[in-house]
């Protein structure tokens, strides 16, 4: 039988997170949350509802995975070699299981799409710190004479967003050997 509420709600979002990550929003009913989080059944119905937990564990997944991960990026110097480096590091990461299930944005994204309005909002965020890191570090690439065309900066940056996603579903099925390979191949188009 679940304890009587004994966690702060930053623990049960932590806690729920991972549960969301795995098994997608429409993949966890209130009632399994619950037992997962050992809340009452009441808890999830009338104080902090599967909706608002879910939310609040794709920001928290924002706030300590993908904000330091890309503030990193934005601070390094080596231009493409930063990509790479960063695109490794993200190989690393879902093949040590760090993301229990690929990112947790990308399969919100593909499960979710356009359905609701405050899950648009999260994404577009989260694809606009993409875009503005990537953009950071393709400025820093022009500067070092290493793009093909630095006029294609935005569309390189748009093109890189689609690498992520190819990486997020590639890890399942290839070495990493063959992920590294796929990220030299897709970086060799814009240098």
């Amino acid at each position: 039988m679940p304890q009587a509420l004994n966690k702060s709600y930053d623990e049960l979002v932590e806690s729920a997170q991972r549960l969301f990550w795995l098994k997608g929003y429409r993949g966890v009913s209130s009632t399994e949350l619950a037992s997962y989080l050992d809340v009452s059944a009441s808890t999830i119905y009338n104080k902090y509802t599967k909706e608002m937990l879910f939310m609040d564990s794709v920001r928290y997944y924002m706030n300590n995975y993908t904000d330091p991960f890309l503030s990193q990026l934005r601070e390094t110097t080596g231009g493409i070699e930063s990509l790479r480096g960063f695109f490794y590091s993200l190989v690393d990461a879902l093949l040590d299981k760090t993301f229990p299930k690929s990112c947790l944005m990308v399969n919100t994204v593909v499960e979710m799409r356009n359905e609701n309005k405050d899950v648009i909002k999260l994404y577009d965020d989260y694809f606009n710190a993409l875009t503005h890191s990537y953009k950071v570090v393709l400025d820093k690439s022009i500067e070092l004479g290493q793009l093909k065309h630095p006029e294609k900066r935005d569309e390189y940056a748009d093109f890189l967003l689609g690498v992520i996603f190819g990486l997020s579903i590639l890890y399942k099925i290839n070495t990493k050997e063959e992920l590294q390979k796929f990220i030299d191949e897709q970086l060799s188009f814009i240098v």
